[in-house]
């Protein structure tokens, strides 16, 4: 193809709006997710590229990368083509030009400029650049140089003049990169650091390109995450597709969840509840270690994308952890691994669930109280369903009524009943919304979005799912007082485990400090001692008070909806939704519909947890 071909290609591409993605004539490549009013450059220098700011441009929307000889103009022609044809689009066009400083002890950051009008951009970057924090480092250094032509690498002219520029409405930026993720000796990156610098500096950039978009063009941007990449490379879906294989292989909490609960506490009960329950648990259908070698040679390093690479390696850290826990199940290393996956006990925590334990004191329940069988509840909650289906057609309505699970369980999207379940009437409802309304509601919605991760689960999703799920039962007048005292008591017990007392020694704590009833007290200390020790039930009620904090501060609900994640990743999914990666919830639960969503004004003014005592 002929250099004119070539730009009248770009030109033509740039005036309908369509995407750009071209090998260059000389050995680069162009990038634009679309149409924008900014463009990152890299030119190669004449010896060789370094490892770093080549990709940096992969982070963002738009950027070009090229390998010209100093005396190509096809690089210039190109760069001119795109400014000028997105200038005239837009009422201007920033061009920042970036390379590697050959002097390892410049400034971090050096920006260039030669334009007045690029001033208050350069100022912006130069504050935004000085933001990023390194392990182990000092505050980055970022010094602005005003010069007398325009900014360009030593060993290249400027890709425009002046006078050219000006004409155009177009601004140049330099920015010279000191080499301070190099090791010196060795001349190879350090890696970690590497990964901390391309996330912080993409940040910087995106905050700056927004500030000259805000001030100086029409392209409308209502916040800097919307002028992200909003097209993820193959590798993304090749390693989300992985995870969630790896993940789907075992089912967790059915692996450490006992099978033979009921004759245990037969046995336990016949002891006089002095003998220690000798729990059994489905075979292992994996070998953790072979899932492990594969989990990590998921090539996550490759995925130039900070935000993404971040929750891989999230997800992967966290099917590690669980892997460890599936090999080490009845063994002491199991609670180790507990800790590390579910978090300890915070003492302000256990505080709360003591006081809980006081303040909601036991009550004698009816004698007499309508229960439904496993096969009535399991229709109430098809009920559920069908409603939820209105909503969006992929829901299941199917519930399976099983010989080998505990109560109910949602798993992958499908509630598990007991077939030996039994439960009040007037409980019925709050424990749909329990576990239909939260659990499969997230499940669906995490469906809906393009990454897998979502309805699987982001890591520690737990705590806040159990947290909202417990909060739909009070919205529905459902949440107990005898319901938040077996919340506070599985905090009790998991410390009262950690402590390294027995689970006969536990049992008797509930009973008799607590005056819980001897099978409620078995089952809460079951759970908290099953596979070797699980901590995961203190989630349910750190969740709960999460969330009333969430709520009081006057947050929006349905973003905690939007799939199986957790509270501090909040941000990376306002991020993901600014960017258009994320898609619109189809489902909203009936408990954020009337006359229940008014409970939320009573915990805005003031809620609190003691005020769901009843």
């Amino acid at each position: 193809m002929t250099t004119e071909k070539y730009i009248n290609r770009i030109a033509d591409k740039l005036k309908k709006g369509n995407p750009l993605h071209m090998d260059l004539p000389n050995g680069g490549k162009l990038h634009l997710d679309r149409p924008v009013p900014f463009l990152l450059v890299y030119r190669i220098p004449p010896g060789a590229e370094d490892t770093f700011t080549p990709t940096l441009g992969e982070t963002e929307s738009a950027y070009l990368v090229s390998s010209a000889h100093p005396d190509d103009e096809s690089t210039r022609l190109t760069i001119k083509t795109i400014a000028n044809n997105l200038a005239d689009k837009f009422g201007g066009f920033m061009l920042l030009e970036v390379w590697l400083s050959d002097q390892a002890d410049a400034a971090a950051f050096t920006i260039h400029l030669n334009q007045k009008s690029a001033l208050p951009v350069a100022e912006k970057l130069r504050n935004e650049l000085q933001e990023i924090r390194l392990s182990q480092s000092s505050k980055m250094e970022a010094v602005l140089e005003r010069e007398k032509k325009m900014p360009a690498p030593p060993y290249y002219d400027a890709l425009m003049g002046n006078e050219e520029a000006r004409k155009s409405e177009i601004i140049l930026i330099g920015l010279e990169i000191a080499p301070i993720y190099i090791d010196q000796q060795t001349g190879l990156p350090y890696p970690l650091i590497l990964r901390e610098l391309r996330e912080g500096f993409g940040k910087a950039l995106k905050k700056s390109f927004f500030e000259f978009v805000r001030m100086q063009t029409s392209y409308n941007a209502a916040h800097f995450e919307m002028l992200g990449t909003t097209e993820l490379h193959e590798l993304v879906w090749e390693i989300d597709d992985k995870l969630a294989e790896y993940t789907q292989l075992f089912d967790f909490l059915l692996l450490v969840t006992p099978i033979n609960v009921k004759e245990e506490w037969a046995g336990f009960s016949k002891s006089k509840y002095l003998g220690t329950p000798s729990f059994h648990y489905r075979p292992m259908p994996i070998d953790p270690e072979l899932i492990k070698r594969k989990l990590y040679n998921l090539p996550i390093e490759h995925i130039s994308d900070p935000t993404l690479a971040y929750l891989f390696r999230d997800k992967r850290k966290e099917i590690d952890r669980m892997l460890n826990m599936l090999g080490e199940r009845e063994k002491p290393d199991f609670l180790y691994s507990s800790q590390q996956l579910f978090g300890n006990i915070e003492e302000s925590l256990l505080e709360t669930a003591r006081a809980i334990l006081v303040a909601a004191e036991p009550s004698e329940l009816p004698k007499q109280r309508e229960m439904l069988q496993a096969a009535e509840f399991a229709s109430l909650a098809e009920t559920e369903l069908q409603f939820l289906k209105q909503q969006y057609g992929q829901v299941s309505t199917a519930v399976r009524i099983r010989e080998d699970v505990e109560g109910v369980m949602v798993s992958r999207g499908t509630l598990n009943v007991s077939s030996r379940y039994r439960i009040s009437r007037a409980r019925a409802f709050a424990l749909v919304q329990h576990e239909i309304g939260t659990h499969v509601v997230t499940y669906y919605n995490g469906m809906a979005q393009p990454l897998k991760l979502f309805y699987l689960g982001v890591p520690g999703y737990e705590q806040l799912q159990e947290g909202l799920a417990v909060l739909a039962e009070y919205l529905v007048g459902g949440l107990t007082n005898e319901r938040i005292r077996i919340l506070a008591a599985r905090v009790v017990a998991v410390y009262h485990m950690i402590a390294g007392n027995s689970f006969s020694d536990t049992f008797f704590m509930l009973t008799d400090k607590y005056q819980f009833k001897s099978e409620t007290a078995f089952h809460i200390a079951m759970r908290v001692y099953r596979g070797g020790g699980l901590t995961k039930d203190a989630v349910y009620l750190k969740g709960l008070l999460n969330v009333i904090e969430y709520i009081k501060q006057g947050k929006d609900i349905t973003k905690l909806l939007v799939g199986k994640i957790r509270q501090d990743y909040l941000p990376v999914i306002e991020e993901l939704m600014h960017r258009g990666l994320l898609n619109p919830s189809p489902l909203r639960p009936r408990f954020l519909d009337k006359p229940f969503i008014d409970r939320l004004d009573d915990i805005k003014n003031g809620g609190s947890i003691f005020k769901m005592i009843g």
